[in-house]
């Protein structure tokens, strides 16, 4: 068992999964299905059972010792079970089982914002979404309109011949702020307070938020960063933006860099000449950096 839970690991839980039988939900309790395919794998398994790639997530705990089951498979954006995984040799399962060994199985860490939002753009490249399956998984009833509002996961998702086409955030939040606000809700308070202190309108409290969490999401090491002592304010707040541009050559211009730390820079010097070269230098935190006339970006260094 542990040789084939390895060979599974390597070869990816999607792709493996033979010498296992599968039980699909029905009424209060789980019923064996025969899968007939070729090869016997959680991707042909859920295809067979009607579901395309787009449609399932898989959940697994190898840290429950001698349980019989070995994965759950869930319908994406929700808890509701398409089927369950046992050795060969289990005969029948009970719900008591399945409640068991989804003792650690929480929705909102496994099924998180990163994979909301995977989800979705596989769904509109591959066409393998449809308004029937959305409605269903996000007990949104179904409508003549072209779109609607899934306020759960804060998207507004549109549809052409009844499948998903294209979706936008309905609440302004990326992928990674709607991270912060579901799995890291205090470090998302905490941003939000600093930005709400500087910014006049929701809209630049919002593009500060976004800005802010998805260069946190690209910092290496994260909150392990060792550049982070430089770039935290006397709040405790870490601005990750600077961070990024000071130390891993990301680039930002005047308007940016004017917008996401409003209220939090100040002038430090500015040189210009009878002509039209310029060079100005601002102050955030230690960090220091410099535009031309134009408002591009040239350099940054920091300074005690």
């Amino acid at each position: 068992m542990k040789l084939l839970i390895t060979i599974i690991l390597f070869c990816g839980i999607k792709s493996y999964a033979s010498g296992f039988k599968t039980f699909v939900p029905k009424e209060n309790g789980y019923v064996p299905v025969e899968i007939k395919v070729e090869k016997k794998s959680i991707n042909n398994i859920c295809k067979f059972l009607s579901y395309n790639s787009e449609e399932f997530y898989t959940y697994n705990d190898f840290d429950l010792k001698d349980n019989k089951i070995f994965i759950v498979i869930f319908k994406s954006f929700s808890n509701k079970i398409i089927c369950v995984l046992t050795e060969d040799i289990v005969d029948s399962i009970e719900q008591k089982d399945v409640d068991s060994y989804l003792v650690n199985f929480n929705f909102k860490d496994d099924f998180n914002s990163y994979d909301i939002e995977s989800t979705l753009e596989d769904g509109v490249k591959n066409r393998s979404l449809s308004k029937e399956f959305l409605s269903e998984v996000l007990d949104i009833p179904i409508t003549d309109s072209d779109s609607f509002i899934a306020i759960e996961i804060g998207y507004e998702l549109h549809f052409k011949n009844d499948i998903l086409s294209s979706y936008n955030p309905s609440d302004g939040l990326n992928k990674w702020t709607k991270s912060w606000k579901n799995e890291t809700p205090e470090r998302y308070r905490k941003y939000y307070n600093e930005a709400s202190r500087h910014q006049t309108n929701d809209t630049d409290i919002l593009k500060e938020l976004n800005t802010q969490s998805d260069a946190f999401a690209n910092t290496p090491d994260g909150v392990r960063n060792e550049y982070i002592k430089f770039h935290t304010s006397n709040s405790g707040i870490v601005n990750y933006k600077m961070l990024l541009v000071s130390h891993y050559n990301v680039t930002i211009n005047i308007d940016e860099f004017k917008l996401i730390n409003k209220g939090r820079y100040e002038l430090s010097n500015e040189f210009k000449d009878q002509g039209n070269y310029r060079r100005t230098t601002f102050r955030v935190n230690k960090g220091l950096y410099t535009f031309d006339e134009k408002g591009k970006f040239i350099n940054s260094y920091i300074s005690n």
